[in-house]
């Protein structure tokens, strides 16, 4: 008989199964959820409390093997990223076990402290060796600016600042109080001074081509001064706004 996928809706959750089946000996329409009801424990247990008339049941595709239902499958539950999205009941793709919380906790606490072998450590080199990480140094876009940006038109919460902020102080990092310009005192004679070493200080072709090329075509997002009339774009806005007023 014919290989064929299917998909399942619990409906009281809203959540999804979706798998194949290619031991029937009847047609799909006569099979599934009439002699197969899937082979997912956790569907069976959601049967078990809501019965099988809480589920909607759709049959997706049919295929002449076995190998191309579970093609298909495998790269269905990968396109829906499944591993990441608490919607679907499924729990492996292709034989990959899908963990949840206790098992991920029982695998850290197992590895937790325990120092790698420089075997283990080669394994694991070998493991990842030309594998594709989309964030690793090398695959990074050569200009992360604007849309490019994994913040772009994001923001950090209150809680992710403050943890941000208490990293950086434990690390070193040359911020806040640690931050030995912090101190400083700007005095006309400093002003002057660092003016002069400036003064005449030119930006060479090369240097003004490429940062118009980066630059150019972008669109920046401005804010309103109401101290001198004019759009001003947001990152230089609030040194703008402090020096316009007080003109």
């Amino acid at each position: 008989m014919e290989a064929y996928t299917y998909l399942i809706r619990h409906k009281p959750t809203n959540r999804f199964y979706y798998g194949f089946r290619s031991a029937n000996i009847v047609a799909p329409e006569d099979d599934l959820w009439k002699k197969y009801f899937t082979s997912s424990p956790r569907v069976k247990e959601l049967i078990d409390e809501t019965g099988v008339d809480s589920f909607d049941v759709e049959i997706r595709r049919t295929f002449d093997t076995q190998e191309q239902a579970v093609a298909w499958e495998t790269k269905v539950l990968r396109r829906m990223r499944v591993l990441e999205n608490d919607q679907w009941i499924n729990q492996n793709i292709a034989g990959y076990v899908i963990p949840d919380d206790i098992a991920r906790q029982k695998i850290s606490d197992f590895h937790k402290d325990r120092p790698k072998t420089e075997e283990h450590k080669q394994k694991l080199r070998e493991s990842q060796k030309g594998s594709k990480r989309p964030w690793a140094i090398h695959n990074l876009p050569a200009d992360v600016s604007g849309e490019n940006n994994g913040m772009y038109g994001k923001q950090h919460s209150e809680e992710t600042k403050r943890k941000i902020s208490e990293a950086n102080k434990a690390s070193g990092h040359m911020l806040g109080d640690n931050n030995p310009m912090r101190k400083v005192e700007w005095t006309d004679e400093r002003r002057k001074s660092m003016s002069e070493r400036s003064r005449g200080t030119k930006w060479t072709a090369e240097a003004i081509a490429r940062r118009s090329e980066k630059i150019r075509g972008q669109k920046r997002e401005k804010k309103y001064c109401p101290h001198c009339d004019r759009m001003i774009a947001i990152g230089w806005y609030n040194r703008h706004g402090d020096n316009c007023k007080h003109k």
